[in-house]
């Protein structure tokens, strides 16, 4: 991974328009927030459709669209879901919900 200095550098750098791209693991998803990301490369399906969801929304927070692109592997599951795309990609994920009175839930 990268250091916290180096993370910097990268935010910044994408930030500022003076680096167009970076190459990383989906570590990604967790600690750098970059608004004006255009696109995202994903070699291989993460697992899970929410972990999806999560790694392409660093794309297109701005106002400007973004695309996702899924390189599959030659895995059952990425093969899946380049055969059946809208069976998976259509879908939304289920909102959670949360009890405010009940206690278990609050700690």
């Amino acid at each position: 991974g990268y250091l916290a200095d180096q993370r910097r550098s990268l935010e910044a750098g994408l930030s500022d328009g003076s680096l167009l791209g970076v190459v990383a693991t989906n570590a990604l998803e967790v600690g750098i927030d970059i608004g004006q990301l255009d696109a995202t490369i994903h070699v291989g399906f993460p697992g899970t459709l929410s972990s999806y969801q999560q790694q392409a929304g660093r794309a297109g927070r701005g106002i400007r669209s973004s695309v996702s692109i899924l390189i599959a592997m030659d895995c059952p599951i990425d093969q899946y879901l380049i055969a059946n795309p809208a069976r998976v990609f259509s879908k939304t994920l289920r909102h959670a919900v949360a009890d405010p009175q009940n206690a278990s839930q609050l700690q």
